[in-house]
């Protein structure tokens, strides 16, 4: 499990700085780094410079924040049994953007994920993120513990939580909420060299956007130059070769910020602004933007480490540092990592594949020639005898 050859199965690398000091960190990750990563990042993996993996933290499994206003959402109706799982919805009444959201649980030791999703009406519901793995209860909890839950910022009114415990018995929620302080990210990195394209037809303008890598999309800021006047409704659509998947919907209106949250990991998106019979809007650019994705993880003073990404077939890692969080203050100093490279681990690892399935497939084409000689040669010899 520790040994250097775990890192064979990762493609891609990025080198992070020694540390002066030994304790917890923050870990930005960059777009070029997650853009290398599976959507959920569960391929990422920290290293030291003798192969060894390092435990680590995401951002759902910080402690909280402590003397911050907590604002609980009124739950909108009783948690509900569906044929998936567990659901429990809540009400954003502020429509504050939130990122991170903060549930109640009774004390429990089973192993179960989450989906959310958002809706303005509670009719029509929207994915924000799946598969969210819920905690456990810490050693020191009391009955009931706080977990929280991290996905990209969202404004919609209405969030369910579905807990995929078909067939098991449901956990118990108790309440939901955020902490008004920390109510969405305020850290975002730009998605580097966004090709634009704008097309106005039959009343509907459609934005077309290219990235270079299958970057994680978070925000796409819009600055609308005229008229002075408008209110449009916008849809933004991730394209994946033949598919077009519906990701957010908006308004745009003067005195909003006009920044669309959703998520969306790839290459190309498409905005479709209406118009209706107005004239398009003019814009002067467009912005696109990621949330600030992190790890936290305990570094030794002058360490060399490496975070390793790119295998699409990883898991995320389950480590006993989850139950440890109490020990983690809540500031603590941030980092980054330097530019991605290739793995040369993989590189190597691949050479030596290859050149081992090159030897593999000759011996094959010898073999069976040597069969195909020995088969014609009986074949001759069976008419040669019937023939005397």
């Amino acid at each position: 499990m520790f040994s250097a050859s775990a890192q064979n199965s990762f493609k891609y690398a990025a080198t992070i700085p020694k540390t002066d000091s030994a304790g917890f960190y923050k870990i930005s990750l960059q777009p070029a780094l997650v853009a290398k990563s599976n959507a959920d990042l569960s391929d990422i993996r920290l290293i030291t410079q003798k192969g060894y993996f390092v435990p680590y933290i995401t951002a759902d499994n910080l402690p909280q924040p402590a003397n911050e206003k907590f604002m609980v959402f009124p739950r909108v109706a009783a948690a509900s049994k569906t044929d998936t799982g567990t659901s429990y919805i809540i009400e954003n009444r502020v429509s504050l953007p939130v990122n991170m959201l903060w549930v109640k649980l009774r004390n429990t030791a089973v192993k179960r994920t989450v989906n959310i999703s958002g809706s303005d009406d509670l009719q029509r519901w929207f994915a924000i993120e799946e598969d969210v793995p819920l905690q456990q209860a810490g050693l020191n909890s009391g009955g009931a513990y706080l977990q929280s839950l991290s996905f990209p910022a969202s404004n919609y009114r209405y969030l369910k939580l579905l807990v995929n415990d078909k067939n098991k018995a449901p956990l118990k929620f108790m309440e939901a909420g955020i902490y008004t302080e920390q109510s969405v990210s305020k850290s975002y990195f730009e998605v580097p060299d966004a090709r634009v394209s704008q097309k106005d037809s039959n009343k509907v303008t459609y934005i077309d956007i290219w990235l270079n890598d299958n970057y994680l999309v978070n925000k796409i800021e819009l600055n609308i130059s005229a008229p002075k006047y408008y209110k449009r409704d916008v849809a933004v659509y991730q394209l994946d070769k033949q598919d077009r998947v519906l990701v957010s919907n908006a308004e745009l209106f003067p005195g909003k910020s006009n920044s669309l949250l959703f998520a969306a990991k790839g290459n190309e998106l498409e905005l479709q602004i209406d118009n209706g019979d107005n004239l398009p809007l003019s814009l002067k650019n467009i912005k696109v933007f990621q949330a600030d994705q992190f790890i936290v993880s305990y570094l030794d003073a002058g360490q060399s480490y490496k975070i390793l990404t790119g295998d699409k077939k990883a898991s995320a890692p389950d480590y006993d540092l989850k139950f440890f969080i109490d020990s983690i203050h809540q500031r603590i100093p941030e980092i980054s990592h330097t530019a991605v490279i290739k793995n040369a681990t993989y590189q190597i690892h691949n050479k030596i594949v290859n050149k081992d399935n090159g030897i593999i497939i000759w011996i094959s084409i010898i073999a069976a020639l040597l069969l195909l000689i020995l088969l014609t040669w009986k074949m001759v010899t069976e008419v040669n005898n019937k023939n005397q």
